[in-house]
This record gives structure tokens, sequence and C-alpha cells, in this order.
């Protein structure tokens, strides 16, 4: 079976039951300062989907308000996986260690990243995967602003979409995504 069927199939079957559990997972508040954390993590992730929404990136139609988009695949799966992990880690202390801990590795982590990334392993790495190179980049400009070079090669343009210091509640959908207590959720009033 070729590679983009499977992949197809695959996510075919996963937004069925992602669409599903968004719908049985209950809202849970958060609590702890590991699911605060995660909370907040998820806040500004929903702030960059609603705008990629709103610039087209989902049905490709540019300044999509939430109540017409179709494809609403993602926004499930980012909704689903929040719920689960609010409910588990704010009911399971295990789980919130665990939790916890993956804010630490994931910090530790991309030290490590920026610390030994190259100039090479960037211009690589950023080729096979978003297919854009960068063949005159020198070393000094490279080392100045190796921070924002490990950033685009780990989300291509979305960690621009964490800093935009627009008014989201100036977009029409970000009022549709919220819930009454505030906090983001796929379904639209």
């Amino acid at each position: 079976m070729r590679q983009e069927l499977k992949l197809h199939l695959f996510k075919q079957n996963l937004n069925f039951i992602m669409r599903v559990l968004d719908r049985l997972l209950p809202e849970k508040e958060p609590t702890y300062p590991q699911t605060k954390m995660l909370e907040h993590v998820f806040q500004r992730l929903f702030n960059a989907y609603i705008l990629e929404v709103w610039g087209g990136r989902f049905d490709d139609a540019a300044h999509q308000s939430l109540t017409e988009l179709k494809d609403r695949n993602f926004l499930h799966f980012l909704s689903v996986t929040r719920k689960t992990l609010l409910f588990i880690s704010e009911n399971d202390r295990y789980y919130r260690a665990w939790i916890g801990l993956l804010f630490i590795a994931a910090k530790e982590e991309y030290e490590r990243a920026l610390h030994g990334l190259s100039l090479e392993e960037f211009q690589r790495s950023h080729l096979e995967q978003w297919e854009l190179n960068f063949p005159f980049l020198k070393q000094p400009y490279f080392e100045e602003n190796k921070r924002e070079f490990l950033e685009m090669l780990l989300t291509a343009h979305l960690s621009n979409l964490l800093r935009m210091k627009i008014a989201l509640s100036s977009l029409p959908q970000s009022k549709e995504l919220k819930t009454k207590n505030g906090k983001y959720s796929s379904r639209h009033r």
C-alpha cells in the first residue's frame, strides 16, 4: 500500500475517533502548577490555531470564521489532547508528576538542541523538512540568531504565531471558540 494512502486512512480513522472523544470528554479546571502550565500552553496553541484558520490554512479560505470552518480535524486533535491530559493529571498525582517531568525534559531538550545546532545541520534539515534552502547564510549571523533558526527548523512558521501581538478578540472565530468557562473547545455555539 502506498505511503500516502496509509497516511490518509490513518488520519481518517484518527479524525473520526477524535471527533467522538471530543464530544465525550469532560472539561476540567486546572488547579495544580503542572496543569495550569499545561492549560497555558494549550491556550497559546489554540491562539495560533485561530490565526491559522483566519489565514486560510484550513479549507483554503482566508478570513475564515470557525462557524464556517469545515475541516476541524486538527482542532479536535488539540482539544482531545488538552482535555485528556488535564483530566487525568488533575485526578492522578502520578500522571501529574509526569506532566511536570515532561516540561522539564522538553526545556532541557530544547536547550540541548539549541546548543548543538550547526549551520550545516540547519541548512540540511530545513531543506529536507520544509523544502526551503538557505545557501548564503553566514556563520556569524547564524550564531547570533540561532534560537530563531531552531524555531524555524522545528515549526516552520508556526512559532511566529505564538508571538503575534494582535487582538485575537478582533478575529470573528476567537469568541466562537471559547466555552462558558473561558476555555477553548472545538464545538462552536
